[in-house]
């Protein structure tokens, strides 16, 4: 099976799209507020956004993850797979990551983990439901591991992303996990580029790649 791990940037602690009605026509469910044109959100925040903190790599509060024309060069140069790259037009060297492989969670493995979140106990993913009205995920909570299921696993390749098909945080500040396999953590230490790592059932180990 090919070797595979999380991956997490630098937080730039502020939002891409949620909050920006007055240059994004973002949507909002009546009930659960929950932004309903997520997609065109996006997009058009590409249109209109400046960004203007020089980081490597990173994600927004509303769960986009953003790389910069550095992560895009060595993307291309390790030919590695898995993202679509969508250029900022006020931002040169900046592009959002439409992360195209979904693979499954594991929820069975998860269950075994214990898992605290505003003071409860559980074992595995907390599900946070469903809105009544829009039929949006209200998002989840989770424990270690990260782990995909088998199947998934077993039809990785090398030196591509993938995303997990459910999201965790909640309501307007999810974001899925996203997964490296074999060869992508290998390529941007050998460049000392910052992007975070944690390892899959002891198989990279965690860490800093720029470091």
């Amino acid at each position: 099976m090919i070797k595979y791990c999380v991956i997490y940037g630098d937080s730039d602690e502020r939002e891409l799209y949620w909050g920006r009605e007055p240059k994004i026509g973002v949507q909002y469910c009546p009930l659960c507020k929950m932004v309903t044109n997520r997609e065109e959100a996006i997009i058009e925040a590409t249109k209109v956004i400046h960004w203007r903190k020089k980081k490597f790599f990173f994600s927004t509060l509303d769960g986009v993850s953003i790389a910069s024309q550095r992560f895009y060069d060595i993307y291309h140069k390790y030919n590695m797979k898995g993202i679509d790259f969508i250029p900022f037009e006020k931002s040169k060297g900046y592009y959002v990551c439409n992360f195209i492989h979904t693979m499954h969670f594991d929820l069975d493995s998860a269950s075994k983990v214990r898992v605290e979140y505003e003071g409860k106990i559980s074992y595995g993913v907390i599900d946070n439901g469903t809105c009544s009205v829009c039929k949006r995920s209200l998002g989840h909570h989770h424990p270690f591991p990260y782990r995909m299921i088998k199947s998934d696993e077993e039809r990785l390749e090398a030196n591509t992303f993938y995303r997990s098909n459910i999201e965790f945080a909640e309501k307007n500040f999810q974001q899925p996990i996203l997964w490296a396999t074999d060869g992508i953590i290998q390529a941007f230490t050998e460049e000392k580029c910052r992007i975070f790592y944690k390892n899959v059932e002891g198989y990279f180990g965690k860490g800093d790649c720029g470091k």
